[in-house]
C-alpha cells in the first residue's frame, strides 16, 4: 500500500510538470506568433506593410506557411494588426504638422512689400516692383505670388501672358492678420531699434563699470598695503593701538573688507559724470552710445546699396525704351577705371554689365558693326504710364541741403523762411521760394555736397566709412577712458601679482575682482585694438570706394561726351528700342475675383469677335 501510494504520488508529480511545460509552451507560441505577422498600418495609407522577421531560422510558423528570405509577405489570417491611431494622436500630428508649415512659410522680402505699398495704385506688374524696390525680376515674380497667396490679392493674366498683380489697401493689416510669422517679423523691425539702442548702451555701461571696479581695487590694494606699513611702524615703536596687534589684526575689520573701507566715500563719479558733464544734444547720440560706435563704428554707410543699382539701372533702361549700351550702365557698375589716355574702343570687356543683365532679364544683341546692345523687354511692360522713381531735379538738392524732404511743399518752405526771420516779400510761387531759399543757404560743405551728390540718379555714388559719428568730445572722453582702463588693468595684475606668488586668495569684493581679471584684460585690450584696426581697415575700404566712384564719374562723362564709338552704339541701340506697353485692367484673359461662368461667356464674346473680325476682313483672308 505503502509503494503504490508512493508511485501515485510520483505520477501526479510528473503529469503536473507535464501540464506546466505545455502551458508555458503554449503561451511562448502565442506570444512569439505575433511577432512574426506583424502587420503596420500606415496612418496616411492602406497599404499594410509586414514586419519580416529578422531571424534566418522561423520560429513558431503556423505549419503551412513556408518563410524564405526573399519571399513578399502578405496578410494572412494569422496576421494580427495594429490598432488605428487614435484621435489625440492624429491631433498631436496635425498640429506639429501646422506648426511646421506656419515656421517654414516663405515671406516675401520687405523691399518688395515696401514697393506695393509705396505704389498707391490699383495694379502692379513685376517690372514696376523690381524697378521701384530694386530686386531682380525673378525675385520680384516670387515674391509678389507669395504675397497675393498671403493676403488674398487678385492675379489676372493679360493677352500677353503677363501677370498682374492686385492687392488690398490696407496691405501691411492683412498680412499681419493672415500671417503670424510676418506680424513677428514686423514686430521684430519695430523693437529691434530699441533693443539695439539698448545693446549700444550696455557697452557703454561696461566700460565705465570695468573702470570703477579696475581702480577701486587699487585703491583698496594700496589702502590695504599702507595699513600694514602702520602696524608694522607700531609693532616696532612698541605703542599699543586698537589696530595693531593680534587681537587688532584679528578680530577688526580685515584690509581687504571693500565694504568697510571706502576711501572715496562714493563709488558714482564717472555716472555723475556722464549724467550733468555731458550735455545731450537732440540730434546727437549720448556718450554710452559713443562708446560702441567708437568702437565699432556705425555699420555699413552703404546699406542697401545693390537695390539701389538695380534701381536706378532699371529706370536708366526704360528711360532709353528698353535698349542700352554698355557704357550706358557703366555709371551704376563696378566697372574698370577709364584712363585719359585710353579710347572707348580700347574695352572689349563688357563683364561688367552682366549682374544687372542677368538680374533684370537682358539679352545681348550684336550689330553689323559688331558692337553689343543690351534689351530688356521684360522691363517695358508696366501698370503706369509715369515714372516709377520720382525724378531728382536741382531744387530737390536744395530742399536736401535745407533739412526739407526733396518734395517739401511750399507751406513747408514757407514755415523754414518764417522761423528764421527770412523775408519772403515778392514771393508768389513755390519757385520764387526755392529761389530765396537757395540764395540765404550758406555754401555748402563738402560733406553736404557729398550727399547731395548721393542723390544724382546719373550714377551710383557710395558713401566713404566714417571712423564714428559721435561727436568729436564724446570720442575723446570713450578713448581717454579706454586708454585709462587697459592702463589701470595692467597695474591691477602687477598688484595681483604679489598675492599670486603666495597662492593667497583674496576675499569679498577684491576676491570677485580677482575672478572677473581675466576678462578685463581681455575686455581693456579689445577695446583700445578694435579702433586701431578698424582704423587702418576704413582707410583701405575708403581707397577702394573712391576708386570705384571716380571710375563711374569717368564713365559717366564717357557717355555724355558722345564720341564716335559711343554715338554710333548709341544710334544701333535706338534701332532696338520699343515703346513701354501698359497694361489695363480690360486686357485681361483670366481673372481670380471672376467666375467659371463669367469667364466661359467672355471666352465665348471673345471668340464671337474674331469670327465677326474675319467676316468684315475686305481681304477676304476668311475664304
Amino acid at each position: 500500500m505503502k509503494r503504490s501510494a508512493v508511485r501515485s504520488k510520483r505520477a501526479s508529480l510528473v503529469s503536473q510538470t507535464v501540464a506546466k511545460i505545455c502551458i508555458l509552451c503554449c503561451l511562448a507560441t502565442a506570444i512569439t506568433i505575433p511577432a512574426t505577422a506583424f502587420v503596420v498600418v500606415s496612418p496616411t495609407s492602406d497599404v499594410l506593410v509586414n514586419r519580416v522577421p529578422t531571424s534566418p531560422t522561423p520560429t513558431f510558423l503556423s505549419p503551412p506557411q513556408q518563410w524564405s528570405p526573399t519571399a513578399t509577405t502578405t496578410s494572412t489570417p494569422t496576421a494580427t494588426t495594429i490598432p488605428p491611431y487614435s484621435s489625440s494622436q492624429l491631433f498631436s500630428s496635425s498640429m506639429t504638422s501646422s506648426l511646421n508649415e506656419k515656421v517654414m512659410e516663405k515671406l516675401p522680402s520687405k523691399k518688395v512689400v515696401d514697393a506695393v505699398i509705396e505704389s498707391k495704385t490699383q495694379s502692379i506688374v513685376a517690372s514696376d516692383v523690381a524697378t521701384r524696390a530694386g530686386v531682380s525680376l525673378s525675385q520680384a515674380r516670387k515674391d509678389l505670388t507669395t504675397l497675393a497667396s498671403l493676403s488674398r490679392g487678385d492675379i489676372s493674366v493679360s493677352r500677353d501672358g503677363e501677370l498682374i498683380y492686385e492687392f488690398p489697401s490696407d496691405l501691411n493689416g492683412v498680412l499681419s492678420s493672415n500671417s503670424a510669422k510676418y506680424k513677428a517679423r514686423q514686430s521684430f523691425e519695430k523693437a529691434w531699434p530699441s533693443v539695439f539702442w539698448g545693446l549700444r548702451v550696455t557697452f557703454g555701461v561696461a566700460l565705465v563699470a570695468s573702470v570703477v571696479l579696475v581702480f577701486s581695487a587699487i585703491v583698496v590694494l594700496q589702502s590695504s598695503s599702507s595699513s600694514d606699513d602702520n602696524r608694522r611702524d607700531d609693532r616696532r615703536g612698541g605703542g599699543m593701538s586698537f589696530g595693531g596687534g593680534f587681537g587688532g589684526g584679528f578680530w577688526g575689520p580685515s584690509p581687504f573688507d571693500f565694504f568697510y573701507y571706502r576711501p572715496y566715500g562714493s563709488y558714482g563719479y564717472y555716472g555723475q559724470t556722464i549724467d550733468d558733464g555731458v550735455v545731450r544734444d537732440p540730434e546727437d547720440m549720448g556718450f554710452l552710445e559713443s562708446v560702441f560706435s567708437y568702437v565699432f563704428g556705425d555699420g555699413n554707410p552703404n546699406a542697401g546699396l545693390e537695390e539701389k543699382r538695380l534701381s536706378l539701372a532699371a529706370q536708366v533702361i526704360r528711360d532709353n525704351k528698353g535698349a542700352v549700351t554698355a557704357e550706358q550702365l557703366a555709371p551704376y557698375c563696378d566697372a574698370p577705371d577709364v584712363s585719359d589716355s585710353s579710347s572707348p574702343s580700347s574695352f572689349v570687356d563688357e563683364s561688367f554689365v552682366l549682374p544687372i543683365v542677368s538680374q533684370l532679364d537682358g539679352e545681348p544683341r550684336v550689330t553689323e558693326e559688331g558692337d553689343i546692345i543690351y534689351v530688356f523687354p521684360d522691363l517695358q511692360v508696366s501698370a503706369s504710364s509715369s515714372n516709377i522713381l520720382p525724378q531728382v531735379s536741382e531744387s530737390a538738392m536744395i530742399l536736401k541741403r535745407a533739412g526739407l524732404r526733396p518734395d517739401a511743399s511750399s507751406r513747408e518752405i514757407q514755415n523754414l523762411l518764417r522761423m528764421n526771420g527770412i523775408s519772403m516779400q515778392g514771393a508768389r510761387d513755390k519757385t520764387d521760394l526755392m529761389e530765396i531759399l537757395e540764395g540765404v543757404l550758406p555754401e555748402a560743405t563738402p560733406e553736404e555736397e557729398a550727399e547731395v551728390a548721393l542723390m544724382d540718379p546719373s550714377l551710383l555714388q557710395e558713401r566713404e566709412y566714417k571712423f564714428s559719428l559721435a561727436s568729436g568730445t564724446n570720442k575723446f572722453f570713450a578713448g581717454a577712458l579706454g586708454i585709462a582702463n587697459l592702463g589701470g588693468v595692467l597695474y591691477l595684475g602687477k598688484l595681483f601679482s604679489q598675492y599670486k606668488l603666495y597662492g593667497v586668495n583674496l576675499p569679498g569684493f577684491l576676491g570677485l575682482a580677482q575672478t572677473l581679471y581675466p576678462g578685463l584684460v581681455v575686455y581693456a585690450i579689445l577695446f583700445n585694438l578694435i579702433p586701431v584696426a578698424r582704423n587702418f581697415w576704413n582707410r583701405k575700404k575708403n581707397a577702394e570706394i573712391q576708386g570705384r566712384n571716380k571710375a563711374r564719374k569717368k564713365w559717366r562723362e564717357l557717355a555724355r561726351s558722345k564720341g564716335s564709338n559711343v554715338l554710333r552704339k548709341l544710334k544701333a541701340a535706338a534701332k532696338f528700342a520699343t515703346n513701354r506697353k501698359i497694361l489695363k485692367g480690360d486686357d485681361s484673359l483670366y481673372d481670380t475675383k471672376e467666375s467659371a461662368s463669367s469667364l466661359q461667356s467672355k471666352k465665348d464674346q471673345m471668340d464671337l469677335d474674331a469670327f465677326d473680325s474675319l467676316l468684315n476682313d475686305d481681304k477676304n483672308t476668311f475664304q
